[in-house]
């Protein structure tokens, strides 16, 4: 069985992404996961033996860097994010058996 798990967001988001991936290759299932390509999140996900998918810009330079994005910038950002997890989740996903989507942004794909 292979299963997608995409999430963006902070590590509130990534987390309970991680300990699924755990539980999922526990059941022999292959478990890319779709998630930040922030430095932690691939150290967390490279332990747990779960392949990162990067997706978007790294969180943390973007909310605690010197220049957090205004909120002009805001829409500009999103549709950014939204582009790239239709772009990279919908080649992921492609013949996979279950997609689990969530987090700040859980777009990305149509089904």
């Amino acid at each position: 069985m292979r299963v997608v798990l995409s999430t963006y967001g902070s590590r509130g988001g990534v987390e309970p992404m991680v300990g699924l991936a755990v539980r999922l290759r526990a059941l022999g299932a292959e478990m890319p996961v779709c998630a930040p390509p922030d430095k932690d999140f691939a150290e967390l996900l490279a332990r747990v033996g779960a392949p990162l998918v990067p997706v978007g810009q790294p969180v943390r330079p973007m909310v605690h860097g010197p220049t957090p994005p205004s909120a002009a910038d805001l829409p500009r950002h999103v549709a950014e994010l939204v582009a790239a997890q239709f772009d990279t989740v919908a080649a992921v996903a492609e013949g996979c058996d279950a997609l689990v989507a969530t987090g700040v942004m859980p777009a990305g794909v149509w089904l």
